[in-house]
């Protein structure tokens, strides 16, 4: 299982905001793809010295010198960079890494992202946190102003019951209190799982058949899922209809910016 799906299952609780920068930022290290991306889109690509070996987005972030794997990281290759500040996600990083770096002396700033009125505030605080409060704010416009888009075309129109699929076996979709239930919602479909207190639940086939989904999306990346486990129930609404999908993973369950071409994505696919 890919970094990102592990990160899904284990998110951790804790979050630190940043606070006001007093000196300008120069160097930065990303810990997280969703924060690489942020700061790609925020302007300061440029300033980006290491990253997690996960962060491929944009093409640009390729180019960055990585620093081992978003779960246990170089310790030493971060030092030897000399960031600024280190940026750290709570669904991607362990808990004890922020509090070694900062015995080191390096300045760390910690998201959680467990809706999406979290990535909007953890936006705004990673510009604020590299200088770019303006840029911030009209980055969380934009995006805000495309999801309220979405809503406003399919709001009066019927929800299908929806699955999103993180990992096809064992079968674990996406549950309740989670970024990604959230866009379920903003892109006009009814999670099954939503009254889940688990943000990303196993789920059997008997429970999937039971709950009938009018639509199933798999979150894919390299290494699976494959759709067959799913595809093989034909009496499921979804695969009877035709309504299976597989989707860029990323889009999904990647807190960045362009978890809002996520939304615009299920939209169409939940009101073709």
């Amino acid at each position: 299982m890919r970094a990102w799906a592990c990160a899904l299952l284990m998110m951790a609780a804790c979050h630190r905001a940043p606070g006001p920068r007093t000196h300008e930022v120069r160097r930065i290290i990303s810990l997280a793809p969703s924060t690489t991306e942020i700061l790609y889109a925020l302007g300061v690509g440029d300033r980006v010295v290491g990253v997690d070996q996960y962060s491929d987005w944009p093409p640009a972030a390729a180019k960055v010198a990585r620093v081992g794997s978003d779960l246990s990281p170089s310790v030493e290759r971060i030092v030897a960079l000399k960031p600024d500040v280190v940026f750290i996600a709570t669904s991607a990083n362990s808990r004890e890494l922020p509090e070694e770096l900062e015995r080191l002396g390096i300045h760390v700033v910690i998201s959680h992202i467990a809706t999406l009125d979290d990535l909007w505030r953890d936006i705004a605080a990673t510009a604020d946190a590299v200088g770019r409060h303006d840029a911030g704010v009209a980055l969380v416009a934009e995006l805000r102003a495309r999801v309220a888009a979405i809503h406003a075309r399919v709001a009066a129109l019927p929800a299908p019951k929806v699955a999103v699929v993180v990992w096809a076996e064992p079968l674990t979709i996406v549950g309740g209190h989670s970024f990604v239930d959230d866009v379920i919602r903003a892109a006009g479909g009814d999670n099954i799982a939503g009254d889940s207190q688990q943000p990303y639940p196993q789920y059997s086939v008997e429970r999937l058949l039971a709950r009938a989904p009018e639509v199933i999306v798999v979150g894919s990346h390299k290494g699976g899922p494959t759709l067959a486990p799913l595809t093989a129930h034909a009496s499921l609404p979804a695969v009877k209809n035709g309504r299976i999908h597989s989707v860029d993973g990323d889009l999904l369950f990647r807190p960045g910016p362009r978890l809002v071409e996520g939304v615009e994505l299920l939209s169409r696919l939940f009101h073709p």
